[in-house]
């Protein structure tokens, strides 16, 4: 700005000097000639004004260079954007080529609608599938042909996606260019800013040969189920069709031993009751697996208490032991609980597998069962094992001993017999219940099987812990299971064993001797008068001549011995109970019950009628369930025993219709028991809805239906225990 005033100032001053000059020749005719310093002055200016002109255009030069240099630069940048914007152009009409490639050669149909359905977009597969052009489609709205069956929804409904929803899913049954196809649908939304449904992208995939697949799945399912329901349908019915007859013969036989009879009689009758047993368990094993095998296994969650339960064991099977003159003994560490959350059923069913298993391979010695408890992965397990000294089993049949008929021995020459199913049971028993099962060599020659089982719910342990500190007991017996077993009892209970030398025995506070067994019976006397003595006999050694066996002695005890008596009388808190499978004797005639029975077979009949009157009761009895409730209508009763499987109304219908007529009539509640040959759970749980408050299962064995007795009427029965 400086520069430009500068320079019109100059310019203005020239122009005056010049202008006055000529004014001057004007007027007077002449021209008058400057002074010298008014010519150099003027030639200064001039020559002022020609230089700054001179810089003025230089300046401008250079700036218009600079302009022509920056529009060059400028013009370079915008023909490299022009060739990115070019190359981006290429690439994404490239990426849209391929996008649009991969899209029609998918296999799934893939267009996209408007709202009203108006279709905006497909892919070649979509146009192929549905036999459309799309230059007359597009634009249009669309609709598939839906098969007449099917209920599916219109593509017009949207799924929801109208009201917020981001996808729908749904299968159609529609008519294509290859026919009736299933196509499975999934509907997306696309929205604007502000949410508003714009378009809905659908993507459909046939899957006609999947679906034919789930339908030949279904009716696979469908004939197992039903194949399932025949099967289980079939093992009850031969459930109640072979031990109907079972109960006849193993009762009759039972009856038949009770009478006097010659000793080669006894001894044929004795094989019918052992034939006959054998059977029953042959038919309860094949049972047993076809039910774990049809899937019909459930398990309950019952409180079950463990030494109670591996005593029973003990008891059940000692008379076959003590025949071959081996010994059974249970023993429960003093860290087991009480009690356990578990089927207790089942437990002794896996017990007496592998206990009575032991007894069949064992021919001296004996069997321990053993429980302890051990923890892992923060969960609390019990751990059975059942020791036995037998002839063991061959290295090579170990993993595969749990198979279904597998057997240690499989020779036509074999010398034990069986169908090999029931350690598969016990496997598949074990493994319902969460645990593990094994086989390991014994110590010393023998097995040695264990399982183990979660112990849920048993945060108690037994009260009994310490009940011996203090005492001393010696422990006399030739045979190591029944030492080691007694030993391992007194010790759970705080007591401390003594060496079985003159000393010891004679610091002891108690001794315990061993009387034999029945294969073995040798007399006894206490070594040490002085010190307490109690001799150990077998079931038939006591029920033969037990006042014999006790001179000299403080006491006896029955094997197998359980942990509480046998904790009561060292303690001398008691004199030791009756043992559980010591004869017990038949309840007084004036103590007896009033019982209904209703069972259409005759034989059953007679056996039930025949076993009541031999304890004292008396009986009356009817053919069917119409009888049945008739005779409730009529009469009072103490007890009602029914049969399930009548003609007419059966047992479960009869059971109804009494607690219908005792809840109309305002009557007491008479006990039912159901009389069933039918294993199944069932026909158990069938029983327990109807109303009815036990079982005796078929063959009814004398020992449960006094405890049944027992149970519902202790007063009448005060002598009998029922733990």
């Amino acid at each position: 700005m400086t520069l430009r005033i500068v320079r019109t100032v100059f310019g203005l001053a020239a122009l005056a000097l010049l202008v006055a000059s000529l004014c001057d020749l004007v007027i007077h005719g002449r021209l008058v000639w400057f002074e010298p310093w008014s010519l150099g002055l003027l030639v200064a200016v001039i020559l002022a004004y020609v230089l700054h002109s001179f810089v003025t255009m230089r300046a401008s030069y250079q700036a218009v260079e600079q302009q022509a240099q920056q529009l060059h630069a400028t013009a370079t940048r915008l023909q490299k954007s022009l060739a990115a914007v070019s190359a981006a152009n290429a690439q994404l009409n490239q990426s849209e080529i391929r996008y649009k490639g991969l899209v029609d050669a998918q296999g799934d149909a893939i267009f996209r609608r408007a709202p009203d359905s108006t279709l905006t977009y497909g892919n070649d597969a979509f146009f192929r599938l549905f036999a459309l052009n799309p230059q007359t489609a597009i634009g249009k709205p669309f609709a598939t042909e839906l098969h007449p069956d099917s209920r599916a929804p219109y593509f017009g409904s949207f799924g929801g996606l109208e009201t917020g929803h981001a996808r729908a899913r749904y299968d159609q049954y529609v008519r294509t260019a290859y026919g009736w196809r299933w196509l499975a649908w999934e509907d997306y939304a696309i929205r604007d800013s502000l949410g508003r449904l714009v378009e809905v992208q659908s993507v459909g995939r046939d899957i006609t040969d999947r679906k034919a697949l789930e339908d030949a799945l279904t009716e696979a399912r469908d004939k197992a189920e039903a194949a399932s329901r025949a099967k289980s349908g079939f093992l009850a019915t031969m459930s109640h069709e072979i031990r109907t007859p079972m109960n006849g013969v193993l009762g009759m036989a039972r009856l038949l031993l009770e009478t006097e009879l010659k000793p080669e009689q006894k001894t044929y009758a004795e094989a019918i009751k052992q034939s006959g047993e054998t059977l029953l368990t042959l038919i309860g094993d094949i049972l047993d697996f076809s039910k774990i095998e049809s899937g019909n296994l459930s398990l309950e969650d019952e409180e079950t208490e463990i030494r109670p339960l591996i005593e029973g064991v003990t008891e059940l099977l000692s008379p076959r032991g003590h025949a071959k003159g081996i010994e059974l003994v249970a023993v429960a560490t003093s860290d087991v609980p009480v009690a356990i959350r578990s089927d207790r059923m089942r437990l002794r069913q896996i017990l007496i597998n592998l206990v009575g298993n032991a007894v069949k391979f064992t021919e001296t010695g004996g069997i321990c069962i053993r429980v302890s408890r051990f923890e892992r992965a923060e969960c609390v397990f019990l751990r059975f094992e059942v020791r036995d000294t037998g002839v063991g089993v061959p290295e090579a049949k170990r993993k595969e001993i749990f198979e279904e008929f597998v057997q240690a021995d499989s020779s036509h020459g074999r010398k034990f017999e069986g169908t090999g199913l029931g350690l598969a049971i016990s496997r598949r028993l074990v493994k319902a219940m969460g645990g593990e099962i094994g086989l390991d060599p014994a110590p010393g020659g023998g097995s040695l099987f264990w399982f183990t089982v979660p112990a849920t719910g048993a945060p108690a342990t037994p009260d009994f812990g310490q009940a011996l500190a203090g005492k001393r007991i010696a422990v006399l017996s030739r045979n190591p299971i029944l030492r080691e077993g007694l030993i391992g009892q007194l010790e759970a209970a705080g007591a401390a064993t003594v060496a079985l030398t003159e000393t010891g025995l004679r610091e002891a506070d108690v001794l315990l001797i061993d009387g034999g067994s029945e294969a073995e019976p040798r007399p006894v006397a206490p070594p040490v008068p002085s010190v307490a003595s109690y001799v150990l006999l077998s079931p038939a050694a006591h029920a033969a001549s037990a006042e014999d066996h006790l001179k000299g002695f403080d006491g006896f005890l029955v094997k197998p011995v359980r942990q509480k008596t046998l904790i009561a009388l060292v303690s001398q808190k008691m004199q030791p109970p009756e043992p559980a499978n010591a004869p017990k004797p038949v309840p007084a005639t004036d103590g007896g019950c009033h019982v209904l029975l209703a069972e259409d077979n005759p034989i059953n009949a007679l056996l039930i009628k025949e076993l009541l009157k031999r304890r004292g009761h008396t009986c009356s009895h009817v053919t069917d369930g119409e009888r049945l409730v008739a005779a409730m209508r009529e009469g009072e009763f103490d007890l009602i025993l029914t049969d399930i499987h009548m003609p007419g109304m059966d047992g479960v219908e009869a059971t109804k219709a009494i607690r219908e007529q005792e809840a109309k009539l305002g009557r007491p509640r008479t006990p039912i028991i159901a009389l069933t040959a039918d294993v199944l759970e069932t026909g158990r749980r069938a029983c327990r809805e109807a109303g009815m408050d036990g079982f005796l299962t078929k063959p009814v064995e004398p020992n449960q239906l006094d405890d049944m007795f027992a149970a519902f009427f202790p007063d009448r029965f005060p002598g009998r225990s029922v733990a």
